[in-house]
Formats: structure tokens, C-alpha cells, sequence
């Protein structure tokens, strides 16, 4: 065999267990640029959860998977996949994520040029407290003080968003690394991110200790369709 030949084997091969050992990670075409990836509120707004007391919104980004968006090159990775943080974005860190308005840093990664697509993306319910719920508000979800998935019964503690093939990844999940770029978003629209999530319960008048409201259903499809609808990469 050939020494370029030869050498240029080692070169993907190396490429492919760098990838899979987890590392910072190159597209197969060689030269690569370090990356700062953030998490930036755009816009910021968490309405009632901020600002009072114990007021905190969060959610836990558990996992966001990346390919190549060609196909020819993601083919080359096989099973594995660029993972953006080795760790979950969780409220250890950031107890008051959605509260924040300004960018957090996410991540470090090194990318080449080229477009990439989400392939995975994992995230949990939202957690919000309003430490000064007003009683009287004729909005029934906005009577409640902690609106955190555990009730009602049989929310998932964790939701996954899978998109195997490039049609499936919707377009705010697709982004492109130019010569020279240092920075990447994740970009979450929180208002409309807690208003979506809020909008995906069913919450009664009385049905709770005292009359109080209750949560009395969750629905899945609209907490879904709310993520995907208020997070961008770009």
C-alpha cells in the first residue's frame, strides 16, 4: 500500500475513535475550529417566575446530539454522533436558567466549516415556581405556585427528541460553521417556551386541597411541539 494511501486511512480512523471516545470533535475533512457554545435567553422573559423570593424557572438539557447534515459524511460516523456536552445543562449550575437574561456558557467544541443538524436532542419538563402567586388571577394556571411535571401522574421525567434522517431535523435545528466563526447558540425563546409548556396542562378550579386548582392532565404532542418551536442553533 502506499504511504499517502496509507496515511490517509489512519486519518478517518483516528477521526472516527476521537469521535467516539467523546472528545472535541472534527468533521471528516480535516481542519477544525474551537467553538464557544452558549445558552442565550432570545428573548429573555420569565414573567411571574422571576424576580420575588424564591421565583426560579429551569429545565435540564440532558443531551444534544449533532451529525454532519450531508448524508455521504454523516454516513462515514456510523453509530456514533457529536455530542455537544459530555454533562446535563442543569440548575446545579444554573438553579435559575430560564430567569437569566444573559448567555450562559454551554459548551467548548471544535468544529470543521461545514452544516450540521440536531440528531437527538434530550430535555426534562420545565420546573417553575412563583413564590407570590396571586390567588385571584382568573387565569387558573396562574393560581398555582409550582408547576414542576410531577403532577398529574405520568409526565416523563425526561423527553427525547429523535430525528434519524435530515428531513426530520426542523430547520431551527440545522445550522452552518463558517471560516473564522467562534460561537455558537443555542438560543431558547423563553417566554414562549413557559407559555407553551403552561399551555400543555389542563388545570382545573377546586379540584385541589381547600378548592384549590389542579393539574388534571398534560399533553405530551404541545410540550413537544412548544420545544421544538423555541430552541435555534445558530
Amino acid at each position: 500500500m502506499k504511504l499517502g494511501v496509507r496515511q490517509g486511512l489512519c486519518v478517518v480512523a483516528l477521526t472516527l475513535l476521537v469521535v467516539a471516545a467523546g472528545c472535541s470533535h472534527d468533521t471528516l475533512n480535516g481542519a477544525s475550529q474551537d467553538l464557544s457554545v452558549t445558552f442565550t435567553p432570545s428573548p429573555p422573559g420569565a414573567g411571574r417566575y422571576t424576580g420575588v423570593g424564591a421565583d426560579s424557572a429551569s429545565f435540564i438539557i440532558n443531551k444534544i446530539q449533532l451529525l454532519p447534515a450531508d448524508p455521504t459524511l454523516a454516513a462515514l460516523y456510523g453509530t456514533n454522533q457529536l455530542l455537544l456536552r459530555f454533562t446535563p445543562f442543569d440548575p446545579t449550575n444554573h438553579p435559575h436558567l430560564l430567569t437569566e437574561t444573559e448567555e450562559s456558557e454551554y459548551a467548548n467544541i471544535a468544529l470543521s466549516a461545514g452544516t450540521y443538524r440536531v440528531s437527538l436532542l434530550e430535555v426534562t419538563p420545565l420546573v417553575l415556581i412563583d413564590d407570590n402567586v396571586d390567588p385571584n388571577a382568573t387565569e387558573c394556571i396562574k393560581q398555582l405556585s409550582v408547576i414542576d411535571g410531577s403532577t398529574p401522574a405520568g409526565i416523563p421525567s425526561d423527553f427525547s427528541f429523535s430525528f434519524p434522517n435530515p428531513a426530520d431535523t426542523p430547520a431551527n435545528l440545522t445550522f452552518t460553521i463558517r471560516p473564522g466563526q467562534t460561537k455558537l447558540a443555542i438560543k431558547v425563546n423563553v417566554p414562549g417556551l413557559i407559555s407553551g409548556y403552561e399551555a400543555s396542562y389542563t388545570c382545573q378550579f377546586g379540584c385541589g386541597p381547600g378548592g384549590t386548582p389542579c393539574l388534571t392532565a398534560f399533553s405530551q404532542s404541545s410540550f413537544r411541539a412548544a420545544v421544538l418551536a423555541n430552541m435555534t442553533i445558530e
